[in-house]
């Protein structure tokens, strides 16, 4: 996608944005640092660009038409459905092959771990000996994000994940999914095995890779439709923290997040001009 120019006015650049989508048009209205300018930038499919610049001078002449309003109450009907949770997390919700695959994959190890959690743990843990190469358990790398040791634990890891893989996925595609997700998981939990030792697990660590992604992506390349509400970039920010400092009632992989979330940053500067993928 490509940008097609910025009005003053957020209200009105979704209104139009909204307007387009109905018509079949890909086109987004991106808030650019909304508290301070009111500003949104347009960005639209490269290949409808002369169709959707000759409806925004008609828009720009009489904003005000019916059916522009028309077009936001029919969009809102059809959103209406299907809300995020999270208001904070501005996109729409979907589930792709390789993030059905990790939910997957994560609940049928819980289950594993409820009927034989020594067995589970043994298994995907990192217990290896020291100074050995183990090429033939290689999977301990990565499998220790399968691991979770609470009902909690796993709701709260699989809600992140859902939410922010599967637009990611819908996004950029699965193979970049995949890429992401198993090297944030092998950053993150090399971090926390060589710093703190093998006794921990989780899909924190992927979760802060894409919350950094996120983070970055909506600042390096907003056209790619990945950004985060500043409030639930401060919370997971601050939880972190909180976490190092050790003040929480619950244990967290602390290096695992961090790990995590600066190779979710680096991906996000990797791929700052990599177009996204339209709604």
């Amino acid at each position: 996608m490509i940008k097609l120019g910025e009005l003053n006015s957020v209200n009105a650049a979704r209104l139009f944005a909204d307007y387009c989508v109905t018509q079949g048009w890909s086109v987004q209205a991106v808030v650019e640092e909304a508290e301070v300018t009111e500003r949104a930038a347009l960005y639209v499919d490269e290949q409808q660009l002369h169709q959707v610049s000759q409806a925004l001078e008609a828009f720009l002449q009489n904003p005000a038409h019916p059916r522009y309003h028309a077009a936001a109450w029919q969009r809102s009907e059809l959103a209406a459905g299907s809300a995020s949770l999270w208001s904070g997390l501005q996109f729409k919700a979907f589930s792709g092959p390789v993030t059905l695959l990790v939910l997957l994959l994560a609940l049928l190890v819980y289950g594993w771990q409820q009927i034989a959690p020594q067995q589970a743990s043994a298994a995907l843990g990192i217990f290896l000996q020291p100074g050995a190469i183990h090429l033939a358990e290689s999977w301990r790398w990565f499998s220790p994000a399968l691991l979770h040791f609470s009902l909690t634990h796993l709701v709260f890891n699989l809600m992140w994940w859902l939410l922010l893989a599967g637009q990611f996925e819908r996004r950029l595609g699965s193979g970049q999914l995949l890429s992401v997700a198993l090297s944030s998981a092998l950053i993150a939990n090399v971090a926390q095995y060589v710093l703190v030792g093998p006794y921990f697990g989780g899909l924190s660590g992927v979760v802060y890779a894409l919350f950094g992604y996120f983070w970055w992506a909506g600042r390096l390349n907003p056209a790619q439709g990945l950004q985060l509400d500043k409030g639930l970039v401060a919370f997971m920010l601050i939880w972190m923290v909180l976490g190092f400092l050790d003040v929480l009632w619950v244990s967290m992989a602390n290096w695992a997040h961090l790990g995590g979330l600066l190779a979710g940053c680096g991906w996000a500067w990797l791929l700052r001009h990599k177009p996204g993928r339209p709604d």
